[in-house]
């Protein structure tokens, strides 16, 4: 999808109908619980694996539109977000994480949302669009999510 005139933005994480194209953060934490046993004999403890907790991840992006069309995407990415958190329950939706992520086996992983958030700075500028009237030119947006899979 070209927005500019000067370059060709390439999707730098999908998660189902949310797109983010730049400006954005990423961060995943992965849980391993253990169980402290002491052995008979043993002069300490053994840890004893008992599960690996579905992966949480944190997106992050402050995006700023350039243009009319821009700003339009950028909103409805947050209206998305919104729409999501909407459904009951919310449904399980594939991420595509960022190519480098690929071989650590993140090309596309099924999440689901748990928190959303979308602000607007302070002093942040708004423009004409199309079908949204006046609308902010930089919006954050913030979703924590986590794997879908059996725990």
């Amino acid at each position: 999808m070209a927005f500019g005139e000067h370059h060709y933005d390439v999707p730098w994480c999908v998660v189902g109908s949310i797109s983010i194209f730049y400006h954005a953060n990423m961060t995943t934490n992965i849980s391993v619980q253990y169980d402290e046993r002491s052995v008979f004999g043993s002069h300490g403890q053994y840890a004893v694996w008992l599960g690996t907790a579905p992966r949480s991840f944190t997106v992050w992006s402050n995006m700023v539109g350039a243009n009319s069309d821009e700003i339009t995407f950028n909103v409805q990415q947050v209206i998305n977000a919104w729409n999501w958190t909407q459904e009951s329950p919310p449904q399980c939706k594939d991420m595509t994480a960022p190519i480098a992520l690929s071989q650590a086996k993140m090309n596309v992983v099924p999440v689901r949302i748990e928190t959303y958030d979308s602000s607007i700075e302070e002093a942040t500028m708004t423009h004409g669009t199309k079908g949204l009237g006046n609308a902010p030119i930089q919006v954050t947006l913030s979703l924590s999510l986590k794997e879908c899979k059996p725990i």
